[in-house]
């Protein structure tokens, strides 16, 4: 994972972390449900780091394919 990829993770994640906030201390937001709003929280977090796990696979995988077998081995 880059720092842009990066950067954009913990954009999304605070997005959904202010909005719990605000549902949680803003007496402006006392209609919204801070159940719903900590829920949606907890799926953000999961999907970003999933979405980080599968980053990483995916380039170990590639890292592994390139210098364990180096081209070489290949048959044509």
């Amino acid at each position: 994972m880059n720092d842009a990829d990066l950067a954009a993770s913990i954009e999304r994640l605070m997005a959904r972390v202010d909005y719990y906030l605000h549902c949680e201390l803003d007496e402006e937001y006392d209609h919204d449900r801070p159940d719903s709003a900590r829920k949606q929280l907890e799926v953000a977090l999961r999907e970003e780091l999933l979405r980080a796990s599968a980053i990483g696979l995916v380039s170990s995988i590639a890292s592994t394919t390139r210098t364990g077998f180096g081209g070489a081995d290949l048959v044509a």
